[in-house]
């Protein structure tokens, strides 16, 4: 996997959720409600993934509670992105 999150208490690497077989993204146009199910972005490939998350889009990211809609701490091939 070449995008992933370090979370900042506990170092600990992140990667993206699948669902169903894709990604999912919030995009930044939704605001506070990107994080609703009906607002949420899908893509099929990391490619895909990478792109838009380079043009400000939230990626979705497993943690030891509950996946969770990130931003900050991104990291792609291992430089931070945001």
């Amino acid at each position: 996997m070449r995008v992933y999150r370090l979370d900042p208490k506990t170092g600990k690497k992140q990667l993206p959720t699948k669902e169903a077989g894709l990604f999912v993204l919030g995009d930044p146009k939704q605001g506070n409600r990107k994080h609703v199910k009906a607002n949420k972005v899908t893509v099929r490939t990391e490619e895909e993934m990478i792109d838009l998350i380079m043009r400000g889009f939230s990626v979705r990211v497993d943690t030891d509670t509950r996946p969770s809609l990130v931003r900050l701490n991104l990291l792609i091939d291992g430089k931070k992105v945001s």
